[in-house]
């Protein structure tokens, strides 16, 4: 099981005094080692044990609260009320400060799940903190980044086997690395973020299919899907720093988004890419395909977009993230 307690953590000073007025519970305990079950009955890893599934959330409930509070708080700070924006910042900072001091997901992590989990939650934990980085007090800074860095170095060195098959998990990876380095100025794990995503444009063939996510048999689709969300916002993170890296491997991200989008308005394609009828119905992830319509609007084919878009993995609203892209691109350029 993860290893948290239930108990609020108030032992170290972290709790609010003024929770109520601020609107800012104090947060779970911090959690170091995990072990989080894996779902799929199949090899391929395609369908789903529904028993195994429900065991899995209930062992990364405690994960899941902590960062949706810190993401939803975040969002708040971006884009909500002013008056709000100040009061929610320091609520996603004291939440961040908390479990950097506890060294949280620094442990163990003892199953594949478990090291997935961990890539998953620091990417949209470096997201939420880049929306209110500048509402940091030098302190806050102080204990956050290092301990974001930390997590990031330990995720990476999963990779150093290069035994690891790198399909949409390395892409997870590179955004976990490409967020932390963004959000805490840190151009090694920038740099270790580019190489990734230099790896991703490679590995998109001539005709935008990714070939280790078309062996997930019945949900090939739904995995190009799922490789894109990291993509998209790592090369939407890149356009803030002046970087295009849309233009890799020859357009290699434009020919993934047409050939997924192609599969999302007619499944059969990717029944025959993948020699399998795949798991239906297929529902574009919430959040990259907003991003990517914003940025090329005439690019896409009619699709009925997800309706204010949310994923707690790339930091939660995809429109608050948006908004704080589109204020660094200004400022910036």
């Amino acid at each position: 099981h993860i290893a948290a307690a239930a108990a609020v953590f108030v032992g170290l000073g972290f709790a609010p005094a003024g929770a109520a007025r601020s609107n800012c519970p104090p947060p779970p305990a911090p959690v170091r080692d995990m072990t989080v079950a894996g779902y799929y009955s199949d090899q391929a890893k395609s369908r789903i044990d529904p028993a195994a599934l429900a065991r899995q959330r209930a062992q990364t409930r405690v994960l899941r609260q902590f960062l949706d509070h810190v993401a939803k708080a975040s969002d708040r700070a971006a884009i909500g009320p002013r008056r709000l924006r100040t009061p929610q910042a320091d609520c996603a900072m004291r939440w961040l400060r908390a479990w950097a001091v506890g060294n949280a997901y620094l442990g163990r992590m003892a199953t594949r799940q478990a090291e997935a989990q961990q890539r998953w939650d620091l990417a949209g934990l470096a997201l939420a903190y880049f929306k209110v980085r500048h509402y940091a007090a030098v302190a806050d800074r102080r204990r956050i980044a290092p301990w974001l860095t930390a997590v990031a170095d330990r995720a990476a060195a999963i990779f150093v086997d290069r035994g690891r098959v790198r399909n949409n998990h390395w892409y997870w990876l590179g955004l976990a690395l490409g967020a932390v380095g963004h959000a805490t100025d840190s151009e090694q794990h920038w740099r270790q973020a580019r190489r990734i995503m230099h790896d991703a444009a490679a590995d998109v063939t001539s005709h935008g299919v990714l070939p280790l996510e078309l062996r997930r048999g019945r949900r090939a689709l739904h995995y190009h899907d799922f490789a894109l969300q990291p993509l998209i916002v790592l090369a939407e993170l890149a356009a803030v720093r002046g970087e295009d890296w849309y233009r890799l491997g020859d357009g290699a991200l434009h020919r993934l988004v047409d050939i997924t989008v192609a599969g999302l308005n007619t499944p059969r394609l990717f029944d025959r890419l993948a020699g399998i009828t795949q798991q239906r119905p297929v529902r574009p992830r919430a959040g990259w395909l907003q991003l990517y319509d914003e940025r090329f609007p005439v690019r896409l084919p009619a699709l009925r977009p997800v309706a204010a878009p949310y994923d707690r993995r790339l930091g939660g609203s995809v429109r608050a993230l948006a908004a704080v892209l589109r204020r660094d691109r200004d400022r910036l350029h």
